[in-house]
């Protein structure tokens, strides 16, 4: 394979370069750029037979996705009710901001004539929006296998979509797997700092299977659902486990950061806030 961590880096010049704007960056923050999507991406093109001019684009371009769906989502999250001017415009600039990512993703990608990416993209875009709007809406998921299903299309269908068109189907397992235990690690640190985390809201509202589950007490209810939340957990890890194994080719790098995320979810497993 080639030179990883050479490679990383250099992308993340490039990745940070592009998304600079001096007025955006004067009132809102830095945007965030996910290392471990890059390092899946990475690992991904590096398997793959294309040039190194064009593998490059098509990373930078995925991951200006990312960052673009990534501060539209800050503003979808962030507060509700009469806001202050300087909020009001730091609000929109984000907005802004979230559509000049966009932007840039179309300009690199119509720089290599790849129309074929755009469109592979554009459809990662809409089935991650269509499943964050059906991880929010209350009430529309009845099941566990349908959260995970759910959380797993937010968080890897730019990945999946890319790995599905090369016939990859190995970089599609990891992906999924590795990037829902990173969603559920950093639920469960949420939770456990502010007690507040989308995916603890949703296994709340489930049903539970039994008769006697309307009498029980709020804190009976709770721990279910942390019972519930810990098995996912669980279950995720010995997923991401199996799914490194059927990598015919791995690099160091992403051998050790699966490690690190996995020390990382053994750790935290089980560990909740003391009550009362």
């Amino acid at each position: 394979m080639l030179n990883i961590t050479d490679d990383i880096r250099q992308l993340k010049r490039l990745i940070e370069t592009k998304a600079q704007h001096p007025y955006l960056l004067k009132y809102i923050q830095k945007p965030s750029l996910d290392e471990d999507k890059l390092l899946l991406l990475w690992g991904l093109f590096s398997d793959l037979d294309v040039l190194s001019e064009k593998r490059n684009q098509y990373i930078i371009s995925t991951m200006l996705v990312q960052i673009a769906l990534d501060t539209h989502e800050i503003v979808s999250n962030s507060g509700e009710g009469v806001e202050l001017p300087e909020v009001l415009k730091n609000r929109q600039l984000q907005v802004l901001a979230g559509d000049y990512y966009s932007g840039l993703y179309y300009q690199g990608l119509a720089s290599v004539g790849n129309v074929d990416m755009i469109r592979i993209l554009s459809s990662a875009i809409k089935k991650i929006n269509d499943n964050k709007i059906i991880l929010y809406q209350q009430g529309s998921i009845n099941d566990v296998p349908t959260l995970l299903k759910t959380i797993k299309a937010i968080e890897a269908s730019l990945i999946h979509k890319l790995a599905d068109y090369y016939n990859q189907p190995e970089w599609i397992d990891i992906s999924e797997d590795l990037l829902l235990l990173n969603r559920l690690l950093a639920e469960k640190r949420s939770y456990l700092k502010s007690g507040q985390s989308i995916v603890f809201d949703v296994l709340r509202e489930m049903p539970f299977d039994d008769s006697i589950s309307g009498t029980m007490l709020m804190s009976e209810k709770e721990e279910r659902v942390r019972t519930q939340f810990d098995k996912c957990l669980r279950d995720a890890r010995q997923s991401v486990q199996c799914s490194m194994r059927k990598l015919s080719k791995l690099g160091d790098e992403l051998q050790e950061r699966v490690n690190v995320i996995l020390e990382q979810t053994e750790s935290i497993a089980n560990s909740y806030v003391k009550e009362g």
